[in-house]
């Protein structure tokens, strides 16, 4: 398995319309993954895989231990004696990053950081500008100290016109931070948005630093509980065409502890059982997951969150 999201918390500053963290009522109820819960969750993840990474929804950088959950992360590494590493791909909106930018490059654990910036095209210009200044401080900060680190500034709402005013601005600051202003080298040359295409979608910047654009994607909608226990069913023998790299390439563990086969389901629609109470790998093999992910492998959407979800459609 390539990598294990395990939730530390579903807590954001930001209310995105494209992420289900915005579309919450206020009043819901927010949670900090505690400790305990996460250590049992590392050491499980470090079964199956060696990537973790620490989101589902939220934003992680906030959770009031993040920087002590990276040296438990580096402590459960060390500890393996299969002579592998468990490193961290963090994806954040980069809004705390010049308060915890400096714990992240000093932690070897951390491999890889993926930063949203197409989140700040709803925010007001001043603040957007200013969370893109710090993350590029960083970006500038890490090609000196960690030239082992891969980041990737995202744009993942091309094709959206209310956002191209935005992008073209990230574009023009990135171009101006890294010194490509205008030479006919490819390595100095300005990035714009005709450089991606479907076939294109990374640009690299600088040393490990890409610029990764991508459409929108629709969260899966949540099914009824009728449905959902319909779905448990191998019965049916109309199922929909579509297949997903769900329980093949990764799984994710929620803030509570409830392990989901899909990095999308954010609200737990296929529970496949509770970390506190059964070993991750025999969660992955319960019947449930063998039904689902078997279905993936004859290309048939077995279960009706699956069967909501335009992910699918992505892949052939």
């Amino acid at each position: 398995m390539n990598g294990v999201y395990i939730e530390i918390t579903d807590v954001c500053n930001l209310h995105c319309s494209f992420c289900p963290c915005g579309t919450r009522a206020v009043s819901a109820p927010r949670t900090f993954m505690p400790s305990e819960l996460f250590e049992r969750c590392l050491n499980e993840a470090a079964t199956v895989t060696e990537q973790v990474y620490f989101h589902v929804l939220g934003e992680p950088t906030l959770h009031p231990g993040f920087g002590i959950y990276l040296k438990k992360l580096e402590q459960v590494s060390s500890a393996r004696n299969d002579g592998k590493s468990l490193s961290l791909t963090l994806t954040t909106n980069g809004t705390t990053i010049e308060r915890t930018g400096k714990t992240i490059l000093a932690s070897p654990a951390v491999r890889q950081v993926n930063f949203s910036t197409h989140a700040y095209a709803e925010l007001p210009f001043e603040e957007a500008a200013e969370n893109l200044q710090d993350v590029l401080d960083f970006c500038r900060m890490a090609a000196v100290e960690r030239t082992d680190l891969y980041i990737n500034l995202r744009l993942w709402n091309v094709g959206d016109e209310s956002s191209n005013t935005w992008n073209n601005y990230m574009l023009e600051q990135v171009n101006k931070a890294f010194g490509r202003t205008g030479s006919a080298d490819e390595n100095s040359a300005p990035i714009t948005l005709e450089h991606f295409c479907s076939r294109h979608k990374s640009f690299l910047v600088e040393g490990r630093i890409y610029i990764h654009q991508d459409s929108r994607f629709e969260w899966p909608a949540a099914v009824s509980d009728d449905d959902s226990t319909s779905g448990n069913s191998s019965s049916c023998a109309n199922f929909p065409k579509g297949t997903c790299r769900a329980l093949d390439t990764h799984c994710a563990i929620l803030h509570d502890g409830r392990v989901v086969a899909c990095c999308l389901d954010h609200s737990g629609q296929i529970t496949l059982g509770r970390i506190q109470d059964n070993s991750l790998l025999n969660i992955l093999h319960s019947p449930l997951a063998v039904q689902i992910k078997e279905g993936f492998t004859n290309h048939e959407l077995r279960h009706p969150f699956c069967q909501n979800c335009t992910f699918c459609k992505r892949f052939k």
